[in-house]
Order: C-alpha cells, then structure tokens, then sequence
C-alpha cells in the first residue's frame, strides 16, 4: 500500500513539475489568461467566459450567448465541457477572470503517465521497468502538441483507458466501465467519443466472434449508447442539427505515410521540429495540422524492435489474443489516410468517394486524429514484446537505452515549448479609452456578417473578455446551425436595408464591400462610425463622438466604380467590388451567390450623358427545387425593373439578366440594385449537401453599356 501511495505521489509531482515547465510560473495564475491566446484558446477562454456568467440551462450545456443565433453548446468548443459545468457550479465563489485550462494541463499530465504505468505495471509486475515505459507516453509529442495547441484533444489517458479496460478490468465488468468511458469522452471532445465508440465496437465484436452470443453483442452496444446518447442529450449535443455535424476536411487533415517520422510540427507561433536528428519532411498543410504522429527516435527504434521481434519470434512471443488490436491498427491507420493516400508530398493513391461513404466520414474531418490509438499500441505492444523476449534486467537497460535516445531525441521540442516559449502573445490592446468610454451602455457585440470562423474573434479577445458584453457572434464553432447562421445572416441584412438598429449593438464591419453599402443607407443616421482595433465599428447614437480623424477617414471611403462597358467579375473575396449586403461566397470560385431575400448592389458611375444604358447581370446558376420556381425582383434606386419567376437558368436569354435606364435616370453618383428573392433555398434542403445557405441566384458578372 505504501508503495502505491509513493507511485500516486511520483505521477502527482510530474504532473505538477511538467505544467509548470510548460506553462513558466508566470502563466500558472487562475486568473491571467495572456497565454490563452490562440485562435484555438481563446475560442476556449471566451466560450468558457460566456457559459460560466450565463444562468443554467436545459440543456445544461447550452451557451447562446456565445453566437447568438446560431445554437451553441459547451460540448462544441475546446473548453472541456466536464470541468466547465463542474466550476460553473462554483462561479459565486471564483474571481470573474477565473480559468481552470492549467488544471486541465495538470490532469493530462497526470493521468497520461498513471495510466500508462498501470497497463505495463499489469502485464510486467514489475514497477521500475512500468516506470520507464510510462515516460515514453509522457513525453509524447503528439500528446505534448495537442495540449499546448488544442488542449481537450490532449485527453489521450481515454484512450489508454480503452486498453486499460481490456487488459485489466474483467469481463462481468466491462460493459460498465466502458459506458463510462465513452461517456466521458463526450464530455471532453466529440474527435475522442469517435475513437473510443470503435475501439469498444471492435472489442464487443472480437466477443462476439469468440462466444457467438450474438444478442449480449446487441445488448452491449443497445446498453452504452442509449445512456451515452442520453448524456449527450442532456448535455446540449442536439442543440444543432445532426447533419451540421458533418464538417469539411476529411481527405486534408489527414495522416501521411511519413507523419511517424516527420518531426515538423505546425502551431498557431509557427512551425518547428522535435527532433534534433531527424529532418523535416515535406507534407501539406492539413497534414502538419493533424496529421502530426511523430512517435520519436526513441519510439521508431520501438516500432522497429517490434517488427523484428514480431517477425522472428512470432510463437515464443505472441502468447495473447491479437485480433482486435490487429483490426484497430488496420482499421485506424486506413480511416487516418483517407482516400488521399501520400508519402511526404508525393500522391500515391486518390480514390474518389461517393457522397454517402464521404457524409459519414466528414464525423472525422480531422482524420489525422484517428492514428493515436494506433500511435499508442505501438508504444504498448513494443514495451510488451521487448519485456516477453529478454530478461527483466536486459529488458530495463533495453528500455532505459531508448528513452535516453527518446528524450536528447524530443529535448528539442521540449526546449521550443519551455517557460510558455510555445504561446503567442496576446493582442494589442488597442483603443482602451474608446471601448472605456462605451462601458455598460451596449450589450451585445455581433458582426455584421455573422461568419462561424470569424478572425475577428482574435482581433477583439480584450474586447470581448474585459468590456463584458453579454452577448456576442464573433465566434469559432467547427459545428453550428448553418440554416440558422443563414436566418441570422438574411434578417441582419433586412434590419439595415430597414434602416434600423439594435441600440444595445454595436456592429463590427470586417468587409469594406458592406462598409460602403451600410454608410450609404444610414448616412442621415445617428451612427456613429469608428475606426478601432483597425476595423470600423457602427454604435448607434454616438455620431456626434465621431472624432475628427474617424470622420475624415469614414469620407474618404469611396464606392468602387462601374465604368461604361467594362464587364466586372465578381468574386467574394474581392474587397472592393460593388456588391453590398445579402451576399456569399461561391465556395473560392468566381461569382456570388444571393443568400436570404434581399442582395444589394451598389455602384459609383461618373461617365453620364443624357443617354439610355443597358445594365447586363451574367447568372451563372440558380437554388431551385425541381419543378419549382425561383420568384425573384429587380429594382434600380429603389423602382421596380424586372419580375422573374424561372425554373432553370436556361430560361434566360444568353444567361443575362437585362433591364434599361431611362435618359436622365443615370446621373453621376452613386446607384443602386436590390434583388428581392421570394424563396431561397440551400443545398440541404434540396439534399445535395449539408450547407445550409438560403441561396437564390448565382451572378457571374455585371455590365453598363450605351444603348445605341
């Protein structure tokens, strides 16, 4: 007993040193979040904020004031939702800065090396030999990356727990503990509940195999995830619809055949290499991402001792039952590699996938992740098989030779990530006596484009965590209601062609396209329009405050210009085109699509003479169901031009959409086109994809020509 208390307090000790060797004394504060301030981790801090200053609610994960419309819970941020819902019960007690994410560094480093020690200690009974082992998993540096760039993610104790179970717990008490573990997970992060689910179900299906008691297989997966479902549930997982929960991404965040030797790893400050043998090897974007799997030097002399022993002493070595971790490792490794199949930056294979294969594997988006359990069987099965092949003596020198290569291997990363080198510095706080000024006089801070990746989350973390504004879209969600950001977007759009405003608001304008539509519809307005933080923001009923600086700079922003028979394509990502509002993008390519009911266009044109012009809109594509039609209308400064009811595109002469300015009606200045879209319609609903964008028309170019 004395014994196990002297390990407990060992582990316990690591997990403090290494959070501190991590994070530096100066970031161990409760309170001080400066080191929070990745996009990932401040998408964490300030969806944490929200939650613990909302009252509960059913379900009790529910967060909306962290993206207003969109429907949000806790459980779809990195914030750890177990420990989120555990210290939110004692906010009346917290400070209002209170954190709890380097706890969470202090409970994976523990648990990470406990758990690790008690598999081997298991199945070697020998302590010191278990000791050893459990620095490789401690030390890992996929498991150190994720902590230092994704924190939840870095729960990889789950899935030694998985193994755990099987090796240790038995069999009448399995079902119990693995119920519980995949419920957990849940509470973590979904990528985690994905793995541990077909860990258990190839486990439950290896019984299956050996007894042929096909309904306790039935039973064992009706048990668990009825109550992991139901937990789900409570905890505010069903608060967006189950096809949102499809993302892009598998395919690019995905493993390469090199990423167990590549030492290259990308984070938020850069890149940088664990190896200090090892060269980086040249991998895509995604892959550096997620596909990080490098086991270190240390570890691929594992994974090689390994295949040589497995090789030679298959009998004498292999006295277990292999299957499931064979079928784990297959099965892992080929979802990890996905249909793009490459070794460093050369494509082996590229297979493409029907649309309801890829549907079900967009869950694992990130599939990179899906090699841990394999990374981690490496470790275990290595460590095992070196420990049945040599003497207890040979097999602890054998280890220990390895670690120490292990560790002058990885001192390189660890040196890049010591003393909080690893974090990036917090933004500037800008502005400090403009946002002091606006104190407890506006509620809510939203975009005036609501978009679920939005760098304006970054760009206004103080602003956000110290002006405490109760409400805010200025989110990062992976997962969110696309149909309802759509609404939120198209009612947005028609309050400010309405000419009105929230005056509890203030709106962050991130695009210069609606920067200049918005300041023409309320240019006799009380709005006051401010460049802070280096982008403008609208606050209602302070244009008088505009100081001279703002107001010089607001009247230099000139609307962009539709020259006589020049053809304008229109692009999105062209930040000075002359569309406005009621616009989105067209998935990177050329053309905008109308997206809710109204879309504005909006153009300067100085070439006038009493003459009749032609204005010409090119449409690419139109949102319709089969068999229905769209209904849509076009006006010109505010009158009605054209009606259109059309069922396929075809139906447009040429692809154009036409209408005739009258002699004298196209003065010098400024003009505007509103189409009025009576039924949009997204993709979901006509079940080609999950985007679930109000979409209508699809223009390619605009065109002003005489009329000869």
């Amino acid at each position: 007993m004395l014994k196990d208390k002297k390990i407990l307090i060992t582990y316990i000790f690591f997990g403090l040193f290494l959070t501190v060797f991590i994070l530096g004394l100066k970031n161990i504060s409760f309170t001080d979040n400066n080191w929070l301030s990745s996009i990932d981790m401040t998408q964490d801090l300030v969806s944490w904020y929200y939650f613990k200053n909302d009252v509960w609610r059913f379900p009790v994960g529910m967060n909306p004031n962290y993206g207003i419309d969109v429907g949000n819970s806790i459980v779809f941020t990195g914030a750890v939702p177990i420990l989120a819902i555990v210290f939110k019960i004692f906010k009346f007690i917290l400070p209002q800065d209170f954190h709890f994410f380097n706890i969470w560094y202090f409970l994976c480093f523990f648990l990470q090396s406990f758990v690790s020690f008690c598999i081997v200690k298991y199945f070697t009974k020998n302590s010191t030999y278990a000791f050893i082992a459990s620095l490789f998993f401690l030390t890992s540096p996929v498991f150190i990356t994720k902590l230092v760039t994704h924190m939840s993610l870095a729960a990889h104790w789950i899935i030694l727990l998985s193994f755990f179970i099987e090796i240790v717990i038995k069999k009448k008490n399995k079902l119990i503990y693995w119920t519980l573990l995949i419920t957990l997970s849940s509470l973590i992060h979904f990528s985690l509940t994905i793995i541990i689910s077909i860990i258990f179900i190839i486990f439950s299906l290896d019984r299956l195999i050996v007894s042929k008691n096909i309904k306790y297989f039935f039973y064992e997966i009706f048990f668990s995830f009825s109550i992991v479902i139901f937990i789900m549930y409570v905890f505010g997982y069903f608060e967006i619809p189950v096809i949102d929960s499809l993302g892009y991404g598998y395919g690019y965040y995905k493993l390469n055949l090199a990423s167990i030797i590549n030492p290259q790893v990308f984070v938020p400050k850069g890149s940088f290499l664990w190896s200090n043998f090892l060269p980086p090897i040249l991998v895509h974007a995604g892959e550096s991402l997620e596909g990080f799997n490098y086991l270190g030097l240390g570890g691929i002399l594992l994974l090689f001792i390994l295949i040589f022993l497995v090789i030679f002493n298959y009998k004498k070595i292999i006295k277990t039952k292999l299957r499931p971790y064979l079928l784990i490792s297959i099965l892992f490794t080929i979802i990890a590699l996905t249909n793009n199949i490459s070794f460093s930056n050369i494509s082996l294979i590229e297979l493409e996938l029907p649309k309801y294969i890829y549907g079900p594997l967009s869950l694992v988006r990130a599939s990179g992740r899906l090699f841990w359990p394999v990374y981690y069987l490496i470790f275990i099965a290595s460590i095992f098989v070196i420990y049945r092949r040599f003497s207890e003596k040979i097999s602890i020198s054998i280890l220990s030779l390895l670690f120490f290569i292990q560790i002058i291997d990885i001192s390189m990363g660890l040196k890049n990530i010591y003393n909080g080198n690893i974090f990036l510095e917090g933004p500037k706080k800008n502005d400090i006596f403009f946002w002091k000024r606006l104190d407890n006089q506006f509620d809510v801070l939203r975009s005036v484009h609501f978009n679920n990746n939005s760098f304006l989350l970054y760009k206004f973390r103080n602003v956000i965590i110290n002006q405490n504004f109760q409400k805010t879209d200025l989110i990062r969600l992976a997962r969110y209601n696309r149909k309802a950001a759509s609404e939120s977007r198209s009612n947005l759009v028609s309050l400010f062609n309405n000419k009105s405003f929230d005056n509890r608001t203030i709106y962050v304008i991130e695009n210069e396209n609606h920067l200049r539509n918005i300041k023409f519809l309320y240019k006799n307005k009380d709005v006051g329009f401010f460049f802070v933080n280096n982008t403008w923001v609208m606050v209602p009923g302070l244009k008088n405050e505009m100081s001279e600086k703002d107001i010089e700079k607001f009247e230099n922003i000139g609307f962009s210009k539709l020259n006589l028979n020049e053809k304008k394509i229109l692009n999105f990502k062209d930040n000075n085109s002359v569309f406005g509002l009621g616009w989105s993008h067209n998935m990177g390519s050329d053309g905008i699509w109308s997206e809710g009911n109204m879309s504005t266009i909006l153009f300067n044109f100085n070439n006038y003479n009493k003459k009749k012009y032609i204005v010409k809109i090119k449409v690419r594509s139109i949102s319709t169901k089969k068999n229905e039609s769209l209904n849509f209308q076009i006006f010109f400064n505010n009158k009605i031009k054209k009606r259109y009811s059309l069922k396929n595109i075809d139906e447009l002469n040429n692809h154009l959409i036409t209408f005739e300015v009258k002699e004298g009606k196209l003065s010098n200045g400024n003009h505007l086109i509103n189409f009025l879209i009576n039924n949009p319609i997204s993709p979901l609903e006509k079940y080609q994809s999950p985007d679930g964008r109000k979409l209508g028309i699809l223009l390619e170019s605009i065109e002003l020509a005489e009329i000869i």
